[in-house]
């Protein structure tokens, strides 16, 4: 139970590491094409390096179109590191998770992948597309595939344009916002509350520290669980921590975030 449970908090982690900064739709303006840029982040629990994120978005032509590809891929080290030779190597059993979303410059949600790799278990694929307002998806799964249709329901935004929204417009100390969005991994919609407090001197992942906002953040999609943020003027998150999990996820470079997880091909 302890592995799956570590894996689904993890996910959430994943999961707010690209929605994290958003605005509610009536607050937005004009939509402008992000210009790309990427993100790597150290995931530990109890003190260990369990496993890294990795963050992208940027802007294509489809047809003619721009979209904008969001994707987030997370290697975790799921039977945690085993010492070796006084240091720490990966596990043979490893747990990839591939988030991707297309949008419009608007926001508007085209399309999603969703996939888990965690062995020994099957891996597990979905895909989902909006058309006239329906959402259709896609699973593969122990060797079958089905397919659902539901309701999409309008102005819910996608990810990445709830990302860039907030990087223009970042809290401030003693803000709250209560934004929605839509969540890739449930194929629902979140609603996340935003408690913004003040600046604190924040330990970092190279041993210094920084001062950054803290903001208390809680999810509809995991309501039993508290995020802590901790973000910079620009609205840049350095640290996320989930206390109830020992679970701190740092914002570093991409060199120390894949020391360990070479062999990994990253999506």
């Amino acid at each position: 139970m302890q592995r799956y449970l570590m894996l689904v908090s993890t996910l959430a982690v994943s999961q707010f590491a690209f929605i994290a900064y958003a605005q509610q739709g009536n607050e937005r303006g004009l939509a402008k094409p992000p210009e790309s840029r990427e993100q790597w982040r150290m995931i530990y629990v109890g003190g260990k390096n369990i496993g890294y994120l990795h963050e992208a978005v940027e802007t294509v032509n489809q047809d003619g179109k721009q979209v904008v590809v969001n994707k987030h891929t997370s290697v975790i080290d799921v039977a945690l590191t085993r010492p070796k030779a006084r240091r720490s190597v990966p596990s043979n059993t490893r747990s990839k998770i591939l988030i991707q979303t297309e949008e419009t410059i608007d926001g508007d949600v085209l399309a999603y992948q969703y996939q888990v790799q965690n062995p020994p278990l099957t891996p597990t694929y979905k895909k989902g597309r909006v058309s006239d307002g329906q959402l259709r998806i896609q699973t593969k799964a122990n060797g079958r595939v089905t397919t659902t249709s539901k309701d999409f329901p309008n102005g819910v935004k996608g990810p990445a344009y709830a990302d860039r929204m907030l990087l223009q417009h970042p809290l401030k100390a003693n803000e709250t916002r209560v934004i929605t969005t839509f969540d890739p991994r449930s194929a629902k919609v979140d609603t996340i509350s935003f408690e913004a407090r003040a600046y604190e001197n924040t330990l970092i992942q190279d041993g210094t520290e920084k001062r950054l906002l803290h903001v208390v953040v809680t999810h509809s999609i995991a309501p039993e669980q508290v995020f802590n943020e901790f973000l910079d003027q620009e609205g840049n998150s350095w640290k996320t921590t989930i206390p109830s999990q020992d679970l701190v996820v740092y914002t570093t470079t991409k060199e120390t975030a894949i020391k360990l997880f070479r062999d990994v091909k990253i999506p």
